[in-house]
């Protein structure tokens, strides 16, 4: 049975998934355990259940689900003796009903809680319909005699491994897909190999991914790796954690991932029979999140380390319970998740060809459809766009294999010391240590700017044209030097506005730190800001370039315009889209776009290359914002190092809620109320959450990081490596801003 997980569902999430609980949860004791037992076991299923299912099904799978985890609880436990633990396993089907069940054991909480207060399952049991009785008493059945079958027998072959998922995972699938048949006679049945696809992958899922967590257990704990399949790459299974095996477990792993893999082409078999909406969308879930977590364990060592982070795979989890509808939705996810996949395979890999003529001959059931062309696309952090933007989209997964960061990191330590010296006032001590606030060590963010304009300054560099080489080389250092200067000024700037920007917004937190107005006050935060800006500008001014000092001293007149535009607009302009994204681009793009198009002109760069750059720079920080405003929305305050729903809390309408308007226009009603009642922010987060809102806003700012990256495209060509590469970081950087959560 597969494992539960502790999903972080965002703050928007938990709302929906706390008033679905709240109404339809029954009343009584046994009830409310069962259903608070099943959310600690695994709070992915239980939201599921609760949005998908009807009320008697919903019911049966708690009930089932409980039961079953009682088996799988007993299995796990490593202090029961083997001889004991077989007895149990194979007669439990005859105590399931039995109130004065004794069986004190498990090694987590809620599992101890439900073997100790399993009266509290056996009555709902009984409470359920005879039909729905007798099929959690088959599946117990043939279950636990599987169970204790693989007590007393390693996983030896590849078939044995199978066999033991069909046990634990595949016939609770086969059982379920019998009983929606005969609560709804519109659904066919499809065949029980079909059904049994769906736990064989979802299982083998969580053994791959659970290696690390089962190696640790105390006392040892069977692993059920097929010897079959691990003693190709080590002698010991353990010996696949050991670092001098990293490429063999790497080649291990693969395989393993591979063979999960192959069950996929059945579920979606299984899936596109189905009838009923909310059934489809009931099975077809923990099957994209499967494929989603195989995609993420494939190649990665982590599995044989601290174990794979899972984080985004949950926020696709949460994505797909809100959006998917219909088969074009499981075929669409499926078919980008694997084109993730297929990115990361190493021709070096032994079994490379056998994974990919599987991921492809998925992919090709997925195109044959029909269907593909009728739904958005999943990338690894959640949608990838419109159909008509997924090829581009996958180009820069395939290409983006570089880290910007690390590429400019030495200039940019270089940057942070000496802006960290530009912002001492002597004779003012106060302002000087205000002023450096979030230039220190620790707090200073990933300087996001200053890395696109180095970045930027490396994809433009071009031979100057009539130079010799000496000369060439004593420019170009003269160039850089000058360019790193714009990107000191660029990020005075940016920290200038962030300061303004919590005065007004009265904020408490920046970056995971006490705000500076939170600390030393709002004047001196204010006069700290009016600093920063006085030593960005000296420094312009040594630049010499008037063409620069005119793009520069435009980016400051925008940022006011744009904080005007959003603290005195009418009911009509803060809920106009035209509106919100001219001031999106005047508070966040207008500093980036300008920024990029200056670095090109102290490169005496051509004025339709200049274009170019201002345009990545222009739809980069879009799309940035866009994400910062949904992010708003779907992060946590941890994660941001601010306040989650900051913005709707003090009035600031941003694109999701926009989108929400169009589908639900009542919502404009609400906003003209204003948000000082915390009711009419629940009510908005109620209409945002029925609507497309979120993903609008993630289609609308995949557009633009899209359209960023085709700036970068549309660049003369060069055969300079470092050119390439830096062009190469820039168009990944689309990537990390539509995929980042924080």
């Amino acid at each position: 049975m597969a494992e539960g997980r502790e999903f972080d569902f965002s703050p928007l999430m938990q709302l929906i998934a706390a008033k679905n609980v709240k109404k339809q949860i029954p009343a009584e004791p046994h009830w409310v355990f069962c259903y608070s037992n099943l959310q600690k076991d695994s709070p992915m299923i239980d939201f599921a259940v609760h949005l998908c299912l009807s009320p008697e099904l919903r019911d049966t799978f708690c009930v089932s689900h409980l039961v079953l985890r009682a088996l799988d609880t007993v299995e796990d436990d490593m202090n029961i003796a083997s001889d004991i633990k077989v007895a149990i396993l194979e007669n439990f089907h005859h105590h399931i009903y039995d109130s004065n069940l004794n069986l004190s054991c498990g090694t987590k909480k809620h599992h101890k809680d439900l073997m100790d207060q399993y009266h509290h399952v056996s009555t709902a049991l009984s409470e359920l319909q005879e039909g729905c009785q007798e099929l959690i008493v088959e599946t117990a059945k043939r279950m636990g005699a599987g169970m204790a079958k693989f007590i007393l027998k390693e996983v030896e072959t590849v078939d044995d491994y199978t066999e033991y998922c069909h046990i634990v995972n595949g016939i609770v699938w086969v059982e379920m897909s019998k009983y929606f048949h005969a609560s709804n006679l519109k659904e066919v049945a499809p065949p029980d190999c079909l059904a049994d696809s769906l736990g064989l992958m979802t299982q083998k899922q969580h053994i791959i991914q659970d290696f690390m967590e089962d190696m640790n257990k105390i006392p040892k704990a069977p692993m059920h790796w097929p010897r079959q399949i691990w003693s190709k790459y080590v002698d010991k299974l353990g010996d696949l954690a050991s670092e001098e095996n990293s490429e063999k477990a790497v080649f291990c792993l693969n395989d393993m991932v591979t063979d999960a893999l192959s069950h996929a082409q059945s579920c979606l078999e299984y899936l596109s029979a189905l009838q009923d909406p909310a059934i489809l969308r009931f099975c077809a879930i923990p099957q994209i999140i499967s494929i989603g977590t195989l995609a993420l364990c494939y190649n990665n060592i982590e599995v044989f380390r601290g174990g794979v982070k899972i984080r985004h795979v949950i926020r696709l989890c949460a994505k797909v319970i809100d959006e998917l509808k219909s088969m074009s939705d499981v075929y669409g996810a499926c078919y980008d998740i694997l084109s993730t996949l297929k990115t990361k395979i190493d021709n070096n890999d032994p079994n490379a060809t056998k994974t990919l003529s599987l991921v492809e001959a998925i992919q090709n059931v997925c195109e044959n459809s029909g269907l593909l062309n009728q739904r958005g696309a999943y990338s690894e952090m959640g949608l990838e766009g419109k159909r008509d933007q997924t090829q581009q989209g996958r180009r820069f997964l395939v290409e983006g294999q570089v880290d910007p960061f690390s590429l400019v990191a030495d200039e940019l330590c270089l940057i942070g010391n000496r802006l960290r010296d530009m912002v001492v006032a002597h004779e003012v001590p106060r302002l000087s240590l205000a002023a450096e606030y979030f230039f220190e060590m620790g707090v200073e963010g990933k300087r996001f700017r200053p890395t696109i304009l180095l970045l930027m300054a490396s994809a433009l560099n071009v031979s100057l044209p009539g130079s010799i080489p000496d000369a060439a080389t004593n420019a170009f250092s003269g160039l850089r030097t000058r360019q790193q200067r714009l990107a000191e000024i660029t990020e005075m700037i940016h920290v200038a506005s962030l300061l303004h920007d919590d005065v007004l917004d009265d904020a408490n937190t920046r970056r995971g730190v006490p705000s500076l107005n939170s600390c030393m006050g709002n004047k001196l935060s204010v006069l700290a800001g009016d600093f920063l800006l006085s030593r960005a500008v000296v420094t312009l001014a040594s630049l010499q370039n008037n063409e620069v000092v005119t793009l520069l001293s435009t980016v400051l007149e925008h940022l006011v315009t744009g904080e005007i535009m959003q603290m005195s607009g009418t009911s009509e302009q803060r809920c106009s889209m035209d509106q919100y994204m001219k001031k999106t681009f005047y508070k966040t793009a207008s500093l980036i776009a300008n920024s990029c198009k200056a670095i090109a002109f102290l490169a005496d760069q051509e004025t339709e290359v200049a274009m170019l750059a201002y345009d990545y720079g222009r739809n980069l920080g879009l799309a940035f914002q866009l994400i910062d405003d949904i992010l708003d929305f779907t992060g946590t305050s941890a994660s941001l190092g601010k306040g989650s729903l900051s913005d709707i809390r003090h009035g600031i309408i941003t694109a999701p809620i926009l989108f929400a308007i169009e589908e639900f226009p009542q919502l404009q009603e609400v906003i003209n109320r204003g948000f000082d009642n915390p009711a009419n922010v629940d009510l908005a987060l109620d209409y945002l959450g029925r609507s497309c809102g979120i993903q609008r806003a993630t289609e609308l700012a995949t557009e633009h990081a899209n359209l960023a990256a085709s700036a970068i495209d549309a660049l003369p060509q060069s055969e300079d490596d470092n050119v390439r590469i830096s062009r190469r970081a820039l168009v990944e950087l689309t990537r990390i801003v539509i995929t980042r959560t924080k």
